[in-house]
C-alpha cells in the first residue's frame, strides 16, 4: 500500500468518510469496501500459510482438471502462491497488487477455490472471523490516526519464512495525522471525543460572526506556519470585503473528498524542495491522480510561497496545483500569486496580492458590497478588535505543542565570541524522534521587547486586556489576559513591517512631515532597503514616530500570531530516546536599522531557560533524505558544516557511536567543520575527540582565526579542496553527502561538487559544461546529496 499512493489515499479517504473523528464502531467494518479489498488482495499475494493438502476420498480416486488421476487416499498439495496467481483467474497482471480486483462485486465473481488464504474446509483456520475483524479494526484505526511512510523507499519485499511468512527487514515510520495528539487518540479510543473535536487546526474564522458575507473556503499547506499565517490573514480580512471564510483548514483535510469545496476556494501553499508540505501531500496526490476526463465544478485562486535559491523547484507545488485544477475545469478566480523568502518580505508580497489582485477579482465575480483601499484595509483590524483594560491577572497556554522539561543547559563558547549554547530537553513519553529531525520550539518574546510595547502604549505593568473579535482570531478572546502574557506569548513583535502596516501608519499620521517620511519609506526601493533588509518592525516604526496616534487595538490586529521555530536536534535517540538536545547560536547584535539591538526571539528565549523549566515543543520530521543511510555498513558519509551547523551531525555521530558500541561495523564517516578558533568556539571538543578515537568519525577542521591549527585552511571549502582525492574516492564508493549551515556554506559546497564533476567529465571526454553539471547536481540532490541550509 505504501508503494501505491493512490491506494493509500483511497483507504484513508474511506476511513475519513465513514468514521471521521469519532471512535470506530463494529458496524463500521462492513462499510469499508476498499480496506476489505486491500486485505483480500494482500492475502492473495502473501497468504500467511503457504498452502494446504487435499486427499481424494472417492473409491476410484478423482480426475483433477480432466487430466490428472489422484488415487483414493493420495494427498495433493495446494501451493497458495501458485493458486492465487493463476492468470486464468486473475489475468495477465496476477503478480501485481491491485486491490480494485477484490472489491465486493469482483470478489463475488471469483470461481470456487480461487482465494483460500485461511485454508480449506473443516481444517480451515478456526480463527478466521476473529482474525479478519481484528485486521479490519487495526488497519482502519491506524489510518484514522497516523500517516505512514517507508523507512527505506527503495525497499523491495523479501520474505522470511518461520511458522508463517513475513517480510524481512521491512521498517515503516509513522507520524500523527493533522489534528491528532497522543492524548486525543487515547480519549477517542475510549469513546470520549465527539465528532469533529480533534480538528485543532480549524480556525475560529470557520464560524465567523458575520453571517451575511459571501462564503468561501481557505485551504493551506504549511510546514513552518508561514502559509497558515497567510490563510488566517485572508480569513480575518474577508469581512471588510463582504465575504466570510466558512473554513480555514489544511489541504489534506479535503483530500478525503471527491471534489474540492463547491464554494470559491483559496489555496495557500508552499513547496519543500519541490514536494508538497506534510499536510498537503494527500491532496496533491489525489489531484495528480484524477482521471483525465474528471471535471471539477469549482473556482479557485492559488498563492505560493518558496525560496528562489532553489531555482529548479521554486513554487513547483502551487504552480502544479493551479494548473491541474484548471486542466480539470476549475475556474481561476485570479492570477496566481507568489512570495519569495529570499527577499525577506513574504507578508508584504502576500498582502499586495490580496489587496490588488485577489479581492478585486472576488468582488468582480461574486459580489461583495464593501469598498476598501490599501489604507482602510490596513486599518480594518482595528475595526474588528476591541480591547478593554482591566486590573485582574490571567494567563492562557498554547495547546498546539506539548510540555517538555529542560534538564540541562550550558554555554559552549568562551567569553568575547558570539555565544553558542547547548540545551537538553526531556520529551513527553508520547514523543519520539530520529537523528536529523527538528524540534519545534514555541518561544516567548524577549522581556525587553515586551517592555518597549508597554512603554509605547503607556500600559501599567499589571494591565489586563480583554479582546473581542467580529471575525474570529487565534488570540484569546472574551476573557482577561495580562498585557505581558499577550505580548510575550501570542504575538510576533520583531517581524519586519509590511506594506499594509505602513499604509495604516500613513493613514493615521496627521503631521505632514511624518506622513511624508512614511510615504517615502513605502516607495518600493526604500521599503526593500530600509524596512525589509534592515528588519524594521512595526514597533520600531512606532518608536521612530512617537507622535503617531495608533490605537492599541490596531497595533494588535496588525501583528501575526507567534510561530514555532525549528532547530535541528543535535542528539540521537540511541543515546537516550526520551531526551533531545539542541545546539544553537544566541542572536543578540546591533540592529541593522541603527535603532537599538536585534535580539533573536527563539534563541534569546532558549538562552534564559534553566534545568527544571517547562518549554512547549513538537518534533518535526526533516526531509527523508536528511537521515543516516539504512545500510550504514556499506555507505560512507561526508558531513559539511560551520558553527552550529554541527547540530544534526552530532546526532548522526552519536548514533554511529552507539552502533559501533553494539558491535556494528560501519563505513567511514568524515566531518568537515569550520570554527573561528580552537580555544574559543570549537564545539564539543572532548566529546568529538572520543568519537574520533572509537572510529565513529574522522574530523577535518578549518579555523578562520587560527589556520595554523588546521593545516593552513581558514574555511571549510579550503579543506574540501585540499581533500579532493579522498572525497573522490569516497564518492566512488557510494558516499552520501550532507551539508548543514548558512546559504554561503551550501553554495560553496555545491560549487566544489560541480567543479569536481566537471573536471572528472572533462578527463573522460564527457560534457563538462555548466548546464551538464547542473543537470548532474539535480539528479543527486536528495539522493546522494542532502542539505539543511539556513540563514
Amino acid at each position: 500500500m505504501l508503494k501505491s499512493p493512490e491506494a493509500y489515499r483511497k483507504a484513508q479517504e474511506e476511513v475519513d468518510t465513514v468514521i471521521g473523528t469519532r471512535s470506530i464502531q463494529y458496524e463500521d467494518l462492513n462499510k469499508l469496501p476498499y480496506i476489505n479489498a486491500m486485505l483480500r488482495e494482500t492475502l492473495r499475494l502473501q497468504p500467511t500459510a503457504p498452502g494446504f493438502s487435499l486427499t481424494a476420498k472417492a473409491e476410484g480416486g478423482e480426475i483433477i482438471g480432466g487430466k490428472y488421476h489422484v488415487k483414493k487416499g493420495e494427498s495433493m498439495l495446494a501451493a497458495l502462491h501458485c493458486v492465487h496467481r493463476d492468470p486464468a483467474v486473475y489475468g495477465a497482471d496476477a503478480e501485481e497488487w491491485k486491490p480494485e480486483r477484490m472489491l465486493d462485486e469482483e470478489f463475488e465473481k471469483l470461481p470456487p477455490g480461487a482465494w483460500k488464504p485461511f485454508g480449506n474446509g473443516a481444517r480451515g483456520c478456526i480463527g478466521r472471523p476473529f482474525a479478519w475483524q481484528e485486521a479490519q479494526l487495526v488497519v482502519a484505526t491506524l489510518l484514522q490516526y497516523l500517516n505512514f511512510h517507508m523507512d527505506d523507499p527503495s525497499y523491495d519485499l523479501e520474505v522470511k519464512a518461520t511458522l508463517t511468512i513475513k517480510p524481512k527487514d521491512f521498517n515503516i515510520r509513522s507520524t500523527l495525522r493533522e489534528g491528532w495528539t497522543a492524548t486525543k487518540i487515547e480519549q477517542n479510543l475510549s469513546g470520549s471525543i465527539r465528532s469533529g473535536q480533534s480538528d485543532r487546526h480549524t480556525s475560529d474564522a470557520a464560524e465567523p460572526a458575520n453571517d451575511n458575507g459571501i462564503p468561501f473556503t481557505v485551504l493551506y499547506g504549511s510546514n513552518s506556519g508561514t502559509c497558515e499565517a497567510f490563510a488566517q490573514t485572508l480569513a480575518a480580512d474577508a469581512a471588510s470585503h463582504g465575504f466570510k471564510a466558512t473554513k480555514v483548514d489544511t489541504l489534506d483535510s479535503y483530500a478525503r473528498q471527491n471534489d474540492p469545496p463547491s464554494e470559491p476556494t483559496v489555496i495557500v501553499t508552499a513547496s519543500y524542495e519541490g514536494e508538497p508540505t506534510d499536510n498537503a501531500a494527500h491532496f496533491y496526490n489525489w489531484l495528480s491522480n484524477l482521471p483525465a476526463d474528471k471535471k471539477l465544478k469549482t473556482s479557485h485562486a492559488v498563492f505560493g510561497a518558496g525560496h528562489s535559491d532553489w531555482k529548479q523547484t521554486f513554487h513547483r507545488v502551487p504552480t502544479s496545483i493551479d494548473n491541474m485544477l484548471a486542466e480539470h475545469g476549475s475556474t481561476r478566480i485570479c492570477e496566481r500569486g507568489g512570495a519569495d523568502a529570499a527577499k525577506g518580505d513574504m507578508m508584504s508580497e502576500f498582502q499586495t496580492w490580496e489587496d490588488q489582485v485577489f479581492w478585486p477579482a472576488m468582488k468582480e465575480q461574486f459580489g461583495g458590497d464593501m469598498e476598501t483601499n490599501l489604507e482602510t484595509e490596513a486599518a480594518v483590524g482595528a475595526q474588528n478588535l476591541t480591547v478593554e483594560v482591566s486590573s485582574r491577572r490571567a494567563s492562557h497556554l498554547r495547546a498546539d505543542v506539548s510540555e517538555a522539561k529542560v534538564i540541562a543547559a550550558r554555554s559552549l563558547t568562551a567569553p568575547g565570541v558570539p555565544e553558542k549554547r547547548h540545551i537538553e530537553i526531556q520529551l513527553p513519553t508520547s514523543m519520539s524522534y530520529r537523528a536529523g529531525d527538528y524540534l519545534a520550539i514555541l518561544p516567548l518574546n524577549p522581556s525587553e521587547t515586551v517592555h518597549r510595547v508597554a512603554t509605547r502604549f503607556a500600559l501599567p505593568w499589571d494591565s489586563m486586556l480583554t479582546i473581542s473579535s467580529k471575525t474570529g482570531t487565534a488570540l484569546p478572546t472574551n476573557s482577561p489576559i495580562s498585557a505581558h502574557s499577550l505580548f510575550s506569548a501570542y504575538l510576533e513583535l520583531s517581524q519586519p513591517a509590511t506594506k499594509r502596516n505602513l499604509a495604516m501608519l500613513i493613514s493615521a499620521a496627521s503631521d505632514k512631515e511624518t506622513k511624508a517620511s512614511l510615504e517615502s519609506l513605502a516607495l518600493e526601493e526604500n521599503f526593500a532597503n530600509e524596512i525589509t533588509a534592515k528588519r524594521v518592525s512595526l514597533l520600531d516604526l512606532l518608536e521612530r514616530f512617537p507622535e503617531l496616534p495608533l490605537p492599541l487595538s490596531a497595533f494588535i490586529a496588525s501583528l501575526i500570531t507567534m510561530r514555532v521555530r525549528q532547530y535541528s536536534v543535535s542528539s540521537s535517540p540511541l543515546s537516550n530516546p526520551n531526551v533531545a538536545s539542541l545546539t544553537y547560536a544566541v542572536l543578540d547584535q546591533p540592529s541593522m536599522s541603527g535603532q537599538g539591538r536585534y535580539i533573536g526571539v527563539a534563541s534569546n528565549y532558549l538562552s534564559h531557560l534553566k534545568a527544571g523549566d517547562v518549554v512547549h515543543v513538537a518534533v518535526k520530521p526533516s526531509h527523508q533524505a536528511f537521515h543516516l543511510p539504512t545500510e550504514g555498513e556499506k555507505v560512507p558519509i561526508i558531513m559539511v558544516a560551520a558553527g552550529t551547523g554541527l547540530a544534526p551531525f552530532r546526532g548522526f555521530i552519536q548514533e554511529r557511536a552507539a552502533q559501533i558500541g553494539a558491535g556494528r561495523k560501519l563505513a567511514p564517516a568524515h566531518l568537515y567543520i569550520g570554527y573561528r578558533h580552537p580555544d574559543k568556539d570549537e564545539l564539543y571538543r572532548d566529546e568529538m575527540d572520543w568519537f574520533h578515537k572509537m572510529g565513529a568519525v574522522e574530523i577535518h577542521h578549518a579555523f578562520s582565526q587560527a589556520p595554523e591549527h588546521s593545516n593552513g585552511h581558514k574555511h571549510v571549502d579550503d579543506v574540501l579542496r585540499g581533500d579532493r582525492e579522498l572525497l573522490g574516492q569516497l564518492w566512488n564508493d557510494g558516499a552520501r553527502v550532507y551539508v548543514c549551515g548558512s546559504k554561503g556554506v551550501g553554495d560553496a559546497v555545491k560549487g566544489i561538487a560541480m567543479d569536481q564533476h566537471k573536471a572528472a567529465a572533462k578527463e573522460k571526454g564527457h560534457d563538462d559544461s555548466d548546464e551538464a553539471a547542473n543537470k548532474w547536481f539535480e539528479s543527486i540532490r536528495n539522493e546522494r546529496y542532502s542539505t539543511d541550509v539556513f540563514d
